[in-house]
């Protein structure tokens, strides 16, 4: 029997548990999201409408970012509109209680643990529609060339672990899920760079992309399909010319803490390439292996675990020691203690992880955790070789922990809790490997061990991820890092000097800052730290955010939740009741664990009637992956692109400029009306701004027109349900017979080929070749070599030029593979390029050979192909 209070995902009513749930029409999902470089301001607004006989009391529950900072809600009741105002989290359910006793329309938002926001909806008369508008701000991720932004539509039920307390578990929310659910997703970008956008794609859903002509540091996108199905997250990607440029952008609002001054500081560097003691290092995975692991069509995400795994263990540094940890509702480890990294470990682990498949049970992830993060690194090993571990000073061995795992649990803070307390000789990356893998959970290990995170859609490539990863572990970073502001005065920054995390080779690095109001805002920031024993510095200077808006507090926001979620997660912040938390929430008006938003709607006479209970629940997590290769949505033509379209790429770059905007739709304005919809800004060349150009305002309804947006008649009741991902693909204009032209695709034949292991096979040529890998980095010339390049073993022989060495043989065979690597598999290069340093090292290292010699070796073999 469900608790009354337990939260439940979609609309529904709580006041009558009794009563069997009827359905209330969702009519649509709208996503309006403006991109600025890699923040993002969105806007949900989702609308129902109330068909029954009598009012309800309205309860959803719905996914957001789970790093988002919600700072704007406004209800819509039939012809009024009532805005939120921030208030303690106490103070608000009493006014919103008291509103409902007097009977007045009401409407609440309050945080739904991490990552979900919970909305009610007091006395929603019979007849009349209920409109939600919330708006958050969010930091979107960087992945090598690209900002992506990515929405969550769904998500799954939490794990409840064993040992956790019934108490525990009551404050946990549950999830109402169902599949081809009335309603679908509308969403709309409005995208300004600092750079030329170079491209616009999406892996999970076509889009119709519109370019500015007149200017191309901004570009408009929307769905190319009139609803999505909301089964799983919406990705986009945006690449730009001035993506990887160090800035320090400052903005201040008059009616924000009087004043004061919002900062980010965003740092990507690049490098030297250093000499890594990677040898000296210990490497543990830990790999989710419960049920949930063996959902999905095509790869599921214990496939790709699998994938990732085989490209681990080639790419693994001679002279390291290592180790597998399944883990489900118990626990295994191939082997007792981390063994030594050789031919003989190798083979075993090969044969094991090609036959891990998702049939350990449950999720419990604390267990082997603690037993791995209790023994010492590299424990049971002689001859291990200490160094200093991350720049403390102290001598220790380094360990290496990478967690795979599609799950979502209840112990969620206890998991962070228990990294925290290792992360003095344990680093932990993480990847969250398919549709609805827990972000809280993924991120805050990967913050807690002084790591990094990484997700992994369906349909998305895990070879460039997990080297990517890989790669972070096994170079040299920036330690010990600290900030001079300068002539800056810093009240809040997130990270705390004190606990700045360290700064990983070509990987975004932000910081977030408030300032006191008296501050100066110009000067430089001064980053420095040590990189394998040398001190490093870097000069940044500060950019005020030149904007015509009297409302933006992206960065006021962003800076504020950052501060909270900090205080939230450490030990000082663990009292549920802190009033840190809850000043820095009301300040900067960011709903917390602390602060809630309430809005009333005073009425003078109530609708008479027996409330009833209804329900909407979300979609079910698509079973289907996304599209295998990620779709380009380029400009060119009349401004669309459907999936398919040739890449076209704009011609030139053009200055950044500023435009003048009209304030945010659905913000609430102390004293002022509710917004209406404004005409595009005047003609004529505006100022240039320094880093970014600022927002417009958000599309209107009122604006939608079929040229503008295909999703027109978004909020139509009578439509049928939206078909899953699973369903045929939808025909986009300008691109016909796609349907056909994909079967046709999926039909090709592939060639199989046999892994090393004798286990399984691959249809994989990358996957084929790096797993005949020795664990030095060479490759044998046998048959399993030749099946993988596809060519006969005596041609591969009789090409063999003289060669002097003693391992001629493997030589040439080595550089035969790296051959067929470069042109076979070309566009995965990232994906095997410690594969190809490790091999290239082998062959530099063999008597009478050299590096120019490898080259040579490795020219002459591409001959063959």
């Amino acid at each position: 029997m469900s608790r009354p209070d337990e939260l439940m995902w979609g609309l529904f009513n709580a006041l009558l548990p009794n009563e069997a749930p009827k359905d209330i029409p969702l009519i649509g999902v709208r996503c309006s999201c403006v991109l600025l470089n890699n923040l993002a301001e969105v806007t949900i607004t989702q609308r129902y409408k109330n068909t029954s006989s009598n009012p309800i009391q309205a309860i959803y529950v719905f996914p957001v970012d789970d790093e988002a900072a919600v700072n704007g809600f406004t209800a819509h009741l039939g012809q009024r509109t009532v805005r939120g105002v921030i208030r303690e989290r106490k103070d608000a359910r009493q006014e919103y209680n008291a509103a409902l006793a007097l009977g007045h329309g009401a409407a609440l938002l309050e945080t739904a643990g991490t990552g979900a926001l919970k909305v009610q909806l007091g006395n929603l008369e019979s007849g009349s529609e209920a409109e939600i508008c919330i708006v958050y701000s969010t930091l979107c991720a960087v992945e090598g060339n690209e900002i992506v932004v990515r929405v969550p539509t769904t998500i799954k039920e939490r794990y409840m672990p064993a040992s956790m307390l019934p108490s525990e578990i009551a404050e946990q929310p549950t999830y109402s899920h169902s599949k081809g659910v009335p309603y679908g997703l509308s969403l709309d970008v409005d995208a300004y760079m600092s750079g030329e956008i170079l491209s616009v794609s999406s892996s999970t859903h076509p889009l119709n992309v519109r370019n500015d002509r007149e200017n191309r540091c901004h570009c408009t996108a929307t769905l190319g399909v009139e609803k999505a199905a909301m089964d799983g997250d919406v990705i986009i990607r945006v690449d730009h010319t001035e993506l990887h440029k160090p800035s320090v952008v400052l903005a201040s609002q008059p009616d924000v803490d009087q004043g004061s001054a919002g900062l980010m500081l965003t740092f990507i560097p690049e490098f030297e390439e250093e000499p890594s003691a990677s040898g000296n290092m210990e490497f543990v995975f830990l790999v989710d292996r419960s049920g949930s692991m063996g959902f999905g069509g095509g790869k599921r995400p214990i496939d790709q675990c699998r994938d990732a795994l085989q490209l681990f263990l080639r790419s693994l540094p001679e002279g390291c020691t290592f180790n597998i940890v399944g883990f489900g509702s118990r626990y295994e480890k191939l082997f007792s203690e981390s063994r030594a990294y050789d031919s003989a470990s190798l083979a075993a682990a090969s044969q094991h992880v090609a036959n891990l498949d998702s049939n350990m049970g449950g999720t419990e992830i604390l267990q082997p955790l603690k037993d791995i993060l209790s023994n010492q690194p590299g424990s049971g090993v002689s001859g291990f070789v200490t160094r200093t571990l991350f720049g403390t000073g102290t001598q220790q061995r380094q360990r290496k922990l990478f967690l795979l795992t599609d799950g979502s649990v209840g112990n969620t803070q206890e998991v962070i809790k228990t990294v925290r307390q290792h992360a003095g000789n344990t680093r932990v990356y993480t990847f969250g490997v398919g549709e609805g893998a827990a972000m809280d959970l993924v991120r805050g290990v990967a913050r807690a061990g002084r790591g990094d995170a990484c997700f992994i859609r369906h349909g998305e490539a895990i070879d460039e991820k997990v080297i990517g990863q890989l790669s972070k572990a096994m170079e040299p970073t920036l330690e010990d890092v600290k900030i001079d502001w300068g002539v800056l005065n810093v009240k809040e920054q997130s990270p705390a000097n004190d606990s700045l995390a360290p700064v990983f080779n070509s990987t975004p690095y932000t910081v977030f800052a408030l300032l006191s109001k008296d501050s100066s805002h110009q000067g430089q920031v001064l980053l420095c730290g040590i990189r394998d024993g040398k001190e490093q510095k870097f000069s940044i200077d500060v950019t005020p955010w030149t904007t015509s808006r009297t409302d933006c507090r992206i960065l006021h926001s962003l800076a504020a939740k950052r501060v909270i979620r900090d205080l939230e997660e450490s030990s000082a912040g663990a009292d549920k009741n802190s009033p840190a938390v809850l000043a820095l929430s009301l300040r900067y008006e960011v709903a917390s664990s602390q602060a809630s938003f309430v809005a009333v709607e005073e009425r003078e006479e109530m609708q008479e009637g027996i409330m009833t209970t209804v329900r909407v629940p979300l979609s079910s997590i698509s079973s289907q992956p996304a599209r295998q290769e990620s779709p380009q949505f380029l400009f060119g033509g009349g401004g669309r692109a459907g999936w398919g379209a040739p890449p076209m790429r704009m011609q030139s770059a053009m200055a950044d400029y500023s435009f003048s905007m009209p304030p945010r739709s659905c913000r609430a304005q102390r004293g002022a009306p509710p917004p209406q919809a404004s005409g595009p800004p005047p003609p004529g060349p505006p100022p240039p701004v320094p880093a970014y150009a600022p927002m417009m305002r958000m599309a209107s309804y009122a604006e939608d027109s079929d040229e503008d947006m295909l999703a027109s008649d978004l909020f139509d009741s009578e439509e049928p349900p939206i078909p899953t991902r699973s369903a045929a693909p939808v025909s986009i204009k300008g691109i016909k017979n796609l349907a056909n032209l994909e079967s046709k695709a999926a039909a090709r034949p592939r060639a199989d080929y046999r892994l090393s292991s004798g286990a399984t096979t691959t249809s994989d040529p990358l996957q084929a070749i790096v797993s005949l890998q020795t664990v030095s980095g060479s490759w044998d010339l046998d048959d399993r070599l030749a099946t993988a390049v596809e060519l006969p073993k005596q041609t591969i022989v009789s090409a063999q030029p003289a060669i002097s060495a003693s391992n001629a043989s493997s030589l040439w065979a080595t550089a035969v593979a790296l051959a067929f690597l470069s042109i076979k598999c070309g566009r995965k290069q990232a994906a095997f390029s410690l594969v190809e340093k490790k091999a290239k090292k082998w062959m530099a290292k063999q008597d009478g050979s050299s590096a120019a010699y490898a080259s040579e070796l490795i020219a002459s073999a591409k001959n063959l192909f």
